[in-house]
């Protein structure tokens, strides 16, 4: 009860609209190649924590000269690079949005919230998340689609189950299921920019899992 409530004054309660919504259909511009993006939002009233949620979006979506500046990202970084405003404020392309919160739901990802919005809307599953600290960081390719990360995250245990009563400020918290979704279902780096106290966990292993479940590393 101490950990929700310090959830929802750190501001990591999910939005009401977002328990218990289910998986989302499978999207009509679903693609087997796609770029992995992580957003990153402040949040009140502790201005030193922030939130992440992860994009998917279909490489179609982008025009040539964007996926040129992409692919030319991902090919010079390490772990990740962070866009400039100028790239993704003007960019309309349509992704699925995934990110997690705390709520009074013990239902498996019943938190993990998802929906379809175009790369350039300023915009969390979580209430208080500012929409104006939106920065934007690219991970790399993979060809699996958003739909299909939900269910590799949620029809069996991935690290977490990722309900409402999991959350964790510390261990299980919106940080730590987007490390999930970077490293055990898309292979990429779960290396964070600078999240500090708000990203402990280092995750272990791939979903789905052939069996078994790890249990987190803290990196402090």
């Amino acid at each position: 009860v101490f950990m929700s409530t310090l959830a929802v004054a750190c501001g990591q309660q999910v939005k009401p609209e977002y328990v218990g919504m289910g998986a989302p259909k499978v999207a009509l511009n679903a693609s087997s190649s796609n770029y992995i993006f992580l957003q990153r939002f402040r949040i009140v009233p502790l201005l030193f924590a922030y939130h992440t949620e992860v994009l998917v979006c279909p490489r179609d979506e982008f025009s040539t000269d964007d996926q040129k500046t992409l692919d030319d990202q991902i090919s010079g970084m390490k772990d990740f690079a962070q866009l400039p405003h100028s790239f993704w404020t003007k960019n309309a392309a349509t992704c699925l949005e995934l990110g997690y919160g705390a709520a009074d739901c013990s239902k498996e990802c019943c938190t993990v919230g998802h929906e379809n919005m175009q790369l350039n809307k300023r915009h969390a599953v979580i209430a208080n998340a500012v929409p104006m600290t939106k920065e934007l960081y690219i991970y790399g390719k993979s060809p699996i689609d958003g739909t299909a990360a939900y269910h590799d995250l949620c029809d069996k245990k991935c690290w977490s189950t990722w309900s409402g009563t999991d959350y964790n400020l510390f261990t299980t918290n919106c940080n730590t299921f987007t490390s999930t979704a970077l490293s055990m279902v898309f292979g990429l780096s779960q290396k964070k920019p600078n999240l500090g106290i708000s990203d402990l966990v280092t995750v272990h292993g791939h979903c789905p899992a052939n069996e078994g479940h790890e249990v987190g590393e803290l990196i402090i």
